[in-house]
């Protein structure tokens, strides 16, 4: 059987994101993919909030008897206005449909206003992330790291920006930077793994998802802020750490991680597949077949799923159960079914 692994091209699942984190999983080597329903990706990110408005803004008054302002009264009546200008933007970016202009607009005099006013900045990069315009809302998220260092709120959509720009050094660069002033948070060691994974850097990789996993096991910090379920998060941790023992090759290490992911969340077909990727990759065929069967109840008319069961059969040498999914792959996808009936002649 080794001459048959050598020469059939096995369908791989690369975990990757899609906007706000649906969970895009793109295909190689042959095209398939999965649907972003299936949860694959294993970045954890959601739409951010808009800058919070400073409490008691907004409620100065003028001078008795409507004289003109002067110190501390103009200070607040300016703060108001500046408070007034966000507030407009926010509810802008808000509206049941988003006026981006607008709000584009508004957080730019709120910057023009005070520049030392991280907010507007964040907000101006929200805008801009919304649309899709990552090269804008990189450069705005860095400003407001330049105004304020210690921003928490603005690291994890600039580090996405990143990644929907393929720039997965910056990313893991990104997020380090945020673990200095948010240690605990295991969301952040998980995206730092992601980053390193697709930045190719599979030894990081490896202690970061095992931090984030630590993390959850133990306390469940990241949970403070209430963004996700903690098993969402675990499962993509062990995504992670699984994908990055499958890129060093360290196939038995691989699978066991990718198992926890699919014990954690088993409707994820991603988990599945990319374990049987593991498990066929290690040599464990009845194992890979398993994997493969477990996506198929979950993704019927998934391609990729029927020629990568395929080629385990073939390693087993039961060409009939093989030949069944080429008759059930060739509707789907008929270039990927005349790659394994070359296999099967």
């Amino acid at each position: 059987m080794r001459a048959t692994f050598l020469t059939a091209t096995v369908l791989q699942i690369v975990l990757s994101t899609s906007f706000y984190a649906s969970a895009q999983s793109q295909g190689q080597a042959g095209g398939g993919s999965l649907p972003t329903e299936s949860g694959g990706a294993a970045l954890i990110f959601r739409k951010p909030d808009n800058p919070p408005l400073h409490t008691g803004a907004g409620k100065s008054s003028g001078a008795a008897g409507g004289g003109r302002l002067s110190g501390p009264a103009k200070a607040r009546a300016a703060e108001a206005a500046h408070e007034r200008v966000i507030a407009k933007a926010n509810a802008a970016r808000n509206a049941p449909t988003p006026r981006y202009s607008e709000a584009e607009e508004q957080y730019k005099i709120a910057a023009k206003e005070d520049p030392n006013d991280a907010r507007a900045l964040m907000g101006l990069g929200n805008v801009y992330l919304d649309q899709g315009r990552f090269n804008d809302s990189v450069n705005a998220y860095q400003q407001a790291l330049k105004v304020k260092a210690d921003y928490l709120d603005v690291y994890q959509p600039l580090a996405y920006s990143y990644v929907r720009l393929g720039k997965y050094d910056d990313a893991a660069a990104t997020l380090k930077q945020a673990l200095q002033y948010d240690a605990n948070n295991a969301e952040l060691h998980n995206n730092l793994a992601f980053a390193y994974v697709h930045a190719g850097q599979y030894n990081n990789a490896i202690p970061s998802a095992q931090q984030a996993i630590a993390l959850l096991g133990k306390t469940g910090e990241a949970y403070k802020q209430e963004l996700q379920v903690r098993k969402e998060v675990l499962s993509n941790a062990y995504k992670n750490l699984g994908n990055a023992y499958n890129e060093l090759k360290q196939y038995n290490e691989a699978a066991d991680a990718l198992k926890h992911a699919a014990e954690i969340e088993p409707g994820n077909a991603a988990a599945h597949f990319n374990l049987g990727l593991a498990l066929y990759n290690g040599r464990r065929y009845s194992e890979a077949i398993e994997a493969y069967k477990a996506v198929l109840q979950l993704k019927p008319n998934l391609a990729g799923a029927h020629y990568n069961l395929g080629l385990a059969y073939v390693a087993i040498n039961d060409k009939d159960a093989a030949r069944r999914e080429h008759d059930l792959l060739k509707p789907l996808n008929a270039g990927m079914a005349a790659q394994l009936q070359t296999l099967l002649k």
